[in-house]
């Protein structure tokens, strides 16, 4: 029994000395910053990775609409098969998303210290263009026509053919 009183009392030393607090304290604050910034590296991990994938898009619709260009002027098909309304719908609604993902980007390189990337210019698709159509000739209506009149003196007259008999051949 006196073993545990004098460790009891060895540990009660230790745990209520003054510097134990200070260190304590010390291993708080210490632990505290570690968390602090092993949260900012993972937060600016995060925005590195919208931007890379920013990054990705960028290209990859670049290259898309370079290759879509190219096909389209290789193809003759002048129809479009879209209705205006969706191609209405479908602008409104990439319009909203890219405003947000502008904001989000533009965010994650402000946390990152980076600059706005240069702005590039939209490539524009090269709509097939129908053959123009051949004129239409325009036809000034027709003159009246005015018949001389038959002379007075001279009557006009008409004879019928005669029929031909067999018996005559």
């Amino acid at each position: 029994m006196d073993k545990i009183k004098d460790q009891a009392s060895v540990v009660s030393q230790l745990v209520f000395a003054g510097e134990t607090g200070e260190i304590y304290k010390k291993m708080l604050s210490r632990t505290w910053d570690i968390l602090r910034e092993t949260g900012i590296l993972l937060w600016l991990v995060i925005c590195l990775t919208f931007v890379g994938g920013e990054w990705f898009y960028r290209n990859s619709v670049s290259l898309g609409r370079n290759a879509r260009t190219w096909y389209a002027n290789l193809s003759t098909k002048s129809a479009d098969t879209e209705s205006p309304s969706m191609e209405a719908t479908g602008a409104a609604l990439l319009g909203s998303v890219k405003s947000g993902a502008a904001y989000l980007l533009s965010q994650a390189r402000q946390q990152l210290g980076l600059p706005d990337p240069e702005p590039t210019a939209p490539v524009t698709q090269a709509t097939p263009v129908a053959p123009p159509s051949p004129p239409v000739p325009v036809v000034p209506p027709p003159a009246p026509v005015v018949e001389p009149p038959a002379p007075a003196s001279s009557p006009v007259s008409f004879t019928p053919a005669t029929s031909v008999d067999e018996d005559d051949l």
